[in-house]
């Protein structure tokens, strides 16, 4: 069977019993975590509420519910603006070995294609989470070589609309060769080029997701209408977006005994991905040697490829962001923060935090060194040396990032970063809603009806 066709019986065979446990409760903690991270968006990020101000414009069925906002528009419009709420805060989970945001294009569509099929249980949804995550970080794993540094495509959007179509397929029951020709479809919407997406003045990618999403459903909803597509979407996507230098057995090792969502990493701070190695080591530097910001003479970071080309260069613009989704995506702004506040919070990203006096002055002070010989991509230490005014060196290794499946956070830190989240939503939800609904997702698998989750939401 060729790879597509494989892919997607897969997705359309796959059953909740066929889901190992750690599995289901993994899954459940992905479900909490990236519909938390959704809601500051609903307030923080201009670019969403305008899509949120479109999407009711142009109206429609009162389908799927808007997170954040309340109120229902058609399915595919609120896989649109959901998925637009899920990255401005740079918070969604993360895979740290080939970069994705893999909930950030299974969770969106999920809930809009529950809402309008009705009747989906908890167990469905968690298995077409669940099936959706395992495809996009397969997909991801795919391509040999640094998946940021060697092509000029944006592999989270790539290869998230694809992901969308599985989570679509799997909860509309598509047949298998329904969901072949739904990957087809979304193999003609598959785009994102990386410069466009980090550009220092681009507001993009903290919406980006959102087209993924809405693309997904639409490709769904198609095949399930009868149209037809080309039969080998991936083989064609790894043709036309990495000239055919992929590993076909990554895709399909395993499969349907190894799901990938395990190793998919929670966040811990609200920035890139890139930068949590270096806020910890910067963090432990700072804690452990009493360290005031005023007594910093100079902090060099040793970076690899993506820290470089990503994290600190243009240093002068990374110094001085004038965006907050860019202020993540800034090793010396994000150092500055750590020095100055000793923490990393959502409000220290808020437009007016981005010229704050004593981050801009420690920003102005940090410089980066570029190692070869250190990993391509998100996977690489942190390594942050201090230098003082008083003459001494203080440096610090972080290896593995907080979060990371081999360097957890506990279930008590997931649920405070839900209800600090929460706090942000424009629908303001009481104490006892958000302990409702936190009681609701972890343990969903009991839940008839995935409508008692929207219910609150809406």
């Amino acid at each position: 069977m060729k790879l597509t066709a494989t892919l997607a019986d897969y997705i359309v065979n796959t059953k909740y019993e066929d889901l190992p446990v750690e599995v289901v409760q993994k899954t459940k903690r992905q479900i909490l975590d990236i519909l938390g991270v959704m809601f500051p968006s609903s307030t923080l990020e201009k670019g969403c509420i305008a899509l949120e101000n479109m999407a009711k414009e142009v109206g429609g069925k009162e389908e799927s519910t808007l997170v954040g906002f309340g109120g229902r528009v058609p399915s595919w419009m609120a896989a649109f603006v959901n998925g637009s709420l899920c990255h401005p805060m740079d918070y969604d989970d993360v895979i740290d070995e080939s970069p994705n945001h893999p909930s950030s294009h299974a969770f969106p569509t999920a809930l809009a294609v529950a809402e309008k099929v009705g009747n989906v249980s908890g167990k469905e949804f968690i298995t077409a989470m669940a099936l959706g995550i395992d495809l996009n970080v397969r997909l991801s794993a795919g391509p040999k070589g640094g998946l940021i540094e060697d092509y000029p495509w944006c592999p989270i959007t790539v290869f998230g609309v694809f992901c969308s179509t599985a989570v679509a397929g799997n909860l509309l029951g598509l047949s298998q060769e329904e969901m072949t020709n739904a990957f087809g479809i979304a193999l003609d919407r598959a785009s994102g080029i990386s410069k466009s997406i980090t550009a220092p003045d681009s507001e993009i990618r903290a919406i980006r997701d959102g087209f993924g999403n809405r693309e997904g459903v639409l490709a769904a909803l198609m095949a399930q209408k009868g149209i037809t597509a080309y039969k080998y979407a991936f083989e064609e996507a790894y043709k036309v977006f990495y000239n055919n230098n992929y590993d076909p057995g990554s895709l399909t090792s395993n499969l349907g005994r190894e799901f990938m969502g395990l190793k998919v990493s929670l966040k811990p701070w609200p920035a890139c991905r890139g930068t949590h190695t270096y806020i910890k080591a910067a963090l432990d530097i700072a804690t452990e040697n009493n360290l005031g910001y005023d007594e910093i003479k100079k902090t060099v970071v040793t970076v690899g490829a993506f820290g470089r080309d990503n994290l600190c260069t243009p240093l002068d613009v990374k110094q001085r962001p004038k965006l907050s989704i860019n202020a993540k995506l800034s090793l010396p702004f994000i150092i500055g923060v750590v020095f100055g506040k000793r923490r990393v919070v959502i409000e220290d990203f808020f437009p007016e935090n981005l010229s704050d006096p004593k981050v801009l002055e420690i920003a102005s002070k940090v410089e980066y060194k570029f190692d070869p010989q250190l990993p391509k991509g998100l996977n690489s230490p942190g390594i942050v040396e201090v230098e003082t005014k008083s003459g001494r060196t203080l440096s610090k290794r972080e290896d593995v990032p907080y979060g990371h499946p081999d360097n957890p956070t506990s279930d008590e830190e997931l649920i405070a970063k839900f209800k600090d989240c929460a706090r942000y939503n424009k629908k303001t939800m009481s104490e006892e809603k958000v302990a409702d609904l936190v009681k609701l997702i972890l343990e969903i698998e009991r839940v008839e009806d995935v409508k008692e989750i929207t219910q609150i939401l809406a």
